[in-house]
């Protein structure tokens, strides 16, 4: 089958997931697998197809720990860039996580 290497530049990705399907729920069937990659070759066959990399989210604990952290008085000689920077995050992030909490 299709290796999930990143140095091969022909991988065929249909034949990745499929893989990964398998591997994932054994009761699915080689035809059940031959008819679902027949399916998407029909459909998306000969085109390129972008995949794009899903965005880390926090969830919404780190988002409260967040916006507890900043709005705490120990925190108050730093800067919203620095409070960001700490916490791996962009200072737009920041400025959302108050907005979600009406702050």
């Amino acid at each position: 089958m299709a290796s999930a290497d990143n140095t091969d530049r022909e991988v065929d990705i249909v034949l990745v997931i499929l893989d990964l399907v398998r591997a994932a729920a054994p009761a699915i069937t080689a035809e059940q697998t031959r008819d679902v990659e027949q399916a998407v070759r029909v459909k998306y066959g000969g085109q390129r197809v972008r995949i794009a990399k899903r965005k880390k989210h926090l969830t919404p604990e780190q988002r409260d720990q967040l916006v507890r952290q900043a709005l705490d008085p120990a925190s108050a000689d730093l800067s919203t860039d620095q409070i960001a920077d700490t916490n791996g995050i962009h200072r737009s992030t920041l400025y959302r996580a108050f907005k979600r909490r009406g702050l």
